[in-house]
């Protein structure tokens, strides 16, 4: 091989290694970007959101209560392979009891309870909304809630943690953020265009096993 020829051989390796340096170089600031005040994109196998749903996961019995306001409440507790949820909705309450492959919904005024065989649609209803989160990208920042600063996660097209949001037919971009003090969640936000709503959570490990079992002077309907 003649010298011309070595020359253009190396000057061609050069410049394709000077490439993926430079590519590489944009890559990782692109990903590590700040996007406004305070904020970065991360993934977000490696979040808060991800430790959460590993926490909840490999627990034997946990509750995740959300609080718009006293009229506007859900909570979710489960327990092996039993779940409970209490949804109160412009002050209607609904009860259900999930397990044995049904669900239970359970009518306190008049102690009765009607069975939706081959049902379990809510049976791990927060794993799952929790779940399909992580397999997302988000945004990194911080903000002040009731005088407070936390930091908090931001996901894009989430509308699974609402209460009433959902109600409007014409809703925007939708932005979901989870607010955090330490390890703990304290809130979610769900933003739409002008509209937003927060939600307090409450999470425990303390459930009483009474919410998993049809009280004994209900009757069937």
């Amino acid at each position: 091989m003649d010298k011309k020829k070595k020359i253009i051989i190396i000057s061609v390796i050069a410049i394709i290694i000077i490439a993926l340096i430079i590519g590489l170089t944009i890559f990782l600031t692109t990903k590590n970007k700040p996007n406004g005040d305070n904020t970065k994109v991360i993934e977000a196998r490696s979040s808060q959101i991800a430790k959460l749903y590993e926490k909840l996961s490999n627990e034997e019995v946990f509750s995740f209560t959300t609080t718009l306001d006293e009229n506007n409440k859900e909570t979710y507790a489960k327990k092996e392979n039993v779940a409970y949820l209490d949804t109160v909705y412009n002050g209607e309450e609904s009860k259900y009891i999930i397990k044995d492959g049904n669900s239970y919904l359970l009518r306190d005024s008049d102690k009765v309870y009607y069975t939706y065989k081959n049902n379990e649609v809510n049976l791990n209803k927060v794993l799952e909304q929790l779940d399909a989160i992580i397999q997302t990208e988000l945004v990194e920042g911080k903000e002040e809630i009731n005088g407070k600063n936390y930091s908090y996660e931001e996901y894009s097209g989430l509308t699974n943690f609402t209460i009433q949001l959902t109600d409007n037919n014409n809703l925007g971009e939708v932005k979901t953020r989870f607010y955090f003090n330490g390890n703990k969640l304290a809130y979610i936000k769900t933003i739409s265009d002008d509209m937003q709503e927060l939600l307090k959570i409450e999470i425990s490990d303390k459930v009483d096993d009474k919410l998993f079992e049809i009280p004994s002077d209900y009757i069937s309907r």
